[in-house]
């Protein structure tokens, strides 16, 4: 199954020398197979795939988020996969009983650059999580945006400890899915992934 969902996705090998990165975040990895075991979204095979991938090697231009990967597991077109990526982000924000808005213009914000040149360190760890900040206030409110609650409660968690950290104010983090390529377009413009 990884082997044709790899295949579909135009998966190619790393060059030889390159430094070896995992295909998914382990932490988003873990709580995001939880969830989608804990609300029955995903069968025990899928969850090993998944899994396989995950803690596997990365292997293309990008890491892959968990819930693309399921959706190459279970659609053949990629064409077909962002509605899969966007029912999945869906179906697990419900089940985590906050259903988050899907927002289609969030390619269009531009990047919150003050904001990460004051916080080197949560550049690095949204990058990680693929979460791009779509609106920084000041350090109070900040906006995030993913495809997958579970990177999304991560990086809220990472940004509010990290600020609280810093100034003694935690700031009010809201959160909001996007369409799969406004997800892809942000990654690229705020990461270079």
């Amino acid at each position: 199954m990884q082997a044709q969902a790899e295949n579909q996705a135009g998966v190619h090998s790393m060059p030889p020398g390159s430094a070896v990165s995992l295909a998914t975040d382990p932490a988003c990895l873990s709580q995001t197979c939880r969830l989608l075991e804990d609300h029955g979204l995903a069968t025990p095979a899928e969850l090993k795939e998944l899994q396989h991938h995950g803690h596997g090697p990365l292997r293309g231009p990008r890491p892959w988020d968990a819930l693309e990967f399921l959706a190459a597991l279970r659609i053949r077109e990629p064409e077909a996969r962002p509605l899969e990526v966007e029912r999945l982000g869906r179906s697990l924000s419900q089940s985590l009983g906050q259903p988050l808005a899907l927002i289609p213009f969030a390619s269009k914000m531009p990047t919150p650059s003050v904001f990460y040149d004051v916080n080197e360190s949560l550049l690095l760890e949204c990058r990680k999580l693929m979460t791009p900040v779509l609106y920084a206030e000041e350090l109070e409110v900040i906006g995030i945006g993913s495809i997958n609650p579970a990177a999304l409660r991560i990086s809220a968690q990472t940004i509010m400890q990290c600020i609280a950290d810093k100034t003694g104010t935690t700031p009010m983090v809201s959160s909001v899915l996007l369409h799969h390529e406004g997800w892809i377009s942000l990654c690229q413009q705020q990461f270079g992934i």
